[in-house]
C-alpha cells in the first residue's frame, strides 16, 4: 500500500541548511518522463510520521505545481553521528516501470532443528529485486519451520514471490541456517535422559 506525502517547491534564496533549520528536508526527484530533476522539500515531521526508509516502497507524492507522483527512494542521507536526515532522494516512476528494489526479509516460524538444540543463524535480511513499481512488495517472507530432517539451510531461490517480480541476488546464496547442536549440548541432553 502507498503512502501519501507533501512535497513543497525549495525556497531558492535558502540553502540545505536553512532549509532544515526550518524543519524540513531537502528532497530530490528525478525521473525519465520528467524534463528535469525537482528540487522541493518535505516537513520534517511528515518523514517521522510515515517512518520513511528505503524498505517504504512506493509513495504517491503531492508535488506542488505538478500532477501526483507515484514514488520510490533512491537513497537517504544521513549525517553519520547524529543520524538527522539531510537529503532524499526519489525516483518517479509509472506503475508498470521495472524498478530495481532491495526489499527486507521477514523470518517468521520456529525450526524443528531449533528445538531439538541446534543453532539458528539468519546471514541474509533483505533482498534484490527487479519488478514494476506497482508489485513492490513490503517484505519477503520465509517460514523457518522449513528447516527439517536433512534441510538446514535456504538460499534466496527458496523465497516466493509474485508472477513478475524476479530475483536480482545470487540464487544459491545461503540467507539462513540452523548449525548442528553442539558436543557438550548434546552429551548433557544424553546424560539427563539416562538420569531420567
Amino acid at each position: 500500500m502507498s503512502k501519501s506525502l507533501s512535497l513543497k517547491k525549495r525556497n531558492e534564496s535558502q540553502n540545505p541548511r536553512q532549509i532544515r533549520r526550518d524543519g524540513n528536508i531537502p528532497v530530490t526527484v528525478y525521473g525519465k518522463r520528467l524534463e528535469k530533476s525537482l528540487s522541493l522539500q518535505i516537513e520534517k515531521t511528515d518523514f517521522q510520521k510515515l517512518h520513511l526508509s528505503q524498505e517504504v516502497q512506493t509513495i504517491d507524492g503531492d508535488v506542488e505545481g505538478t500532477e501526483k507522483q507515484l514514488l520510490i527512494i533512491k537513497s537517504i542521507e544521513k549525517n553519520p553521528v547524529t543520524e538527522e536526515v539531510l537529503n532524499i532522494q526519489f525516483q518517479s516512476v509509472s506503475p508498470d516501470d521495472m524498478v530495481k528494489v532491495t526489499i527486507p526479509i521477514r523470518y517468521v516460524g520456529i525450526s524443528p532443528l531449533v528445538q531439538a538444540g541446534g543453532n539458528l543463524l539468519v546471514s541474509r535480511k533483505k533482498v534484490n529485486l527487479i519488478c514494476p513499481a506497482k508489485l513492490i512488495p513490503s517484505f519477503v517472507e520465509y517460514n523457518i519451520a522449513n528447516l527439517k530432517d536433512s534441510k538446514s539451510f535456504a538460499c534466496y531461490s527458496d523465497l516466493t514471490f509474485e508472477e513478475g517480480v524476479i530475483l536480482k541476488s545470487d540464487a544459491q546464496q545461503i540467507i539462513v541456517k540452523v548449525s548442528a547442536a553442539s558436543q557438550s549440548a548434546s552429551s548433557s541432553d544424553s546424560a539427563e535422559s539416562k538420569a531420567a
